[in-house]
């Protein structure tokens, strides 16, 4: 009766992985078989995802440069603390020989 209640631990990790694809597998074929029931033409559809397509292009272009932008500030910053601290390590040093 215990080995009912037992779980091995890479039993529930497989398990689990296995819930996660056949999440996303049927995430796609209810999006696919929404997309062919849809109540408009073919055309609309197209242009709808197309210009959904070109929105989230956008969105993540603006993100990128965001987050280049940031990068590139935390760089800066870093080379700036790390010359300081250089400096101060110089000054500390000189001030131990004397």
């Amino acid at each position: 009766m215990r080995d009912l209640f037992e779980h091995d631990d890479e039993t529930s990790v497989a398990s689990g992985r296995s819930f996660a694809v056949g999440l996303l597998c049927g995430a796609a074929v209810g999006a696919a078989l929404g997309l062919m029931f849809a109540p408009q033409t073919g055309v609309k559809t197209r242009r709808d995802l197309r210009r959904g397509a070109d929105r989230l292009s956008r969105q993540a272009m603006k993100i990128y440069d965001n987050a280049s932008d940031t990068v590139e500030q935390l760089a800066e910053r870093g080379a700036e603390v790390l010359d300081r601290t250089k400096e101060v390590a110089k000054d500390v040093a000189s001030r131990i020989r004397t």
